[in-house]
């Protein structure tokens, strides 16, 4: 009897043990006990967990849309550039010095300020010449310096131009429009790229037979200020009292892109 009685004891004190750990297990890493199941305990009411509990992404479709808004071109960029050879290294530079000064006095009576006005390139490289018989002859020396223009009346671009060329410029290296703020047309592409994701979305939602929630995520993307460039070649009336050429701006197109995230309602 003694025997069985100390057995009894020994059983239970296990089971307590056991049931102790159980109990410490539990509270290191957070758990409630009976978390994640279904029916657990004594028949009484079943506990139940939602997806997003257990550490995975709600269900979602994720899709692309795209905006665009078009408008005119409100400044212009022109590169204007002098060429200036000759034997004498300095002398080139004092005539590539002495005829921007002249392009950049006529462009300022052109209304352009001089905080719109950039040197953007000088360059000076020598040139070897040959005679037929593939003998030198003699070296010469390039100058070249490139003017950038900020046109901010754009309607004047054509004068502009016209006005650098007569002074002395003899290269255009290229002729750009693009638009101050273009914040306006950015708010009217980014509703259009908001109005093609959720149609997306839910053309995906209505092939598969479930329904669209709320956005969850966004992200967006533009297609930067936009510019049009236009490669123009000198006229042979430029320098000689030719006039301004006719200058077309056209149009531009904002572009927005937008990725967006959408529930799927349970």
């Amino acid at each position: 009897m003694r025997d069985k009685r100390l057995a009894d004891w020994r059983g239970l004190a296990f089971g307590g043990l056991l049931v102790g750990m159980a109990a410490l297990l539990a509270a290191c890493s957070g758990a409630t006990p009976g978390a994640g199941l279904i029916g657990a305990g004594g028949g009484g009411t079943p506990t139940t967990y939602a997806a997003a509990g257990n550490g995975q992404p709600p269900p979602a479709i994720m899709v692309s849309g795209q905006g665009e808004a078009i408008g005119k071109p409100d400044i212009a960029f022109v590169e204007l550039g002098i060429d200036v050879t000759d034997p004498d290294v300095g002398a080139a530079i004092t005539r590539a010095n002495e005829t921007m000064r002249n392009v950049q006095a006529a462009i300022s009576q052109q209304g352009v300020a001089e905080d719109d006005m950039q040197t953007v390139a000088f360059n000076v490289w020598p040139e070897d010449r040959y005679n037929d018989q593939g003998e030198l002859v003699g070296r010469y020396f390039h100058v070249q310096n490139i003017l950038r223009v900020k046109v901010r009346d754009i309607g004047k671009t054509g004068d502009v131009i016209g006005a650098g060329l007569d002074a002395g410029a003899n290269s255009i290296n290229s002729l750009s429009f693009s638009i101050e703020d273009t914040s306006a047309l950015e708010a009217e592409a980014r509703q259009k790229a908001i109005a093609d994701a959720r149609e997306r979305a839910q053309q995906l939602a209505d092939g598969l037979g479930v329904r669209l929630g709320a956005p969850i995520s966004v992200s967006e993307s533009s297609g930067g200020v936009p510019v049009y460039y236009e490669r123009a070649a000198v006229p042979e009336a430029y320098g000689v009292g030719g006039g301004a050429p006719p200058i077309s701006a056209g149009q531009l197109t904002v572009t927005v892109y937008v990725n967006v995230s959408f529930a799927i309602e349970q």
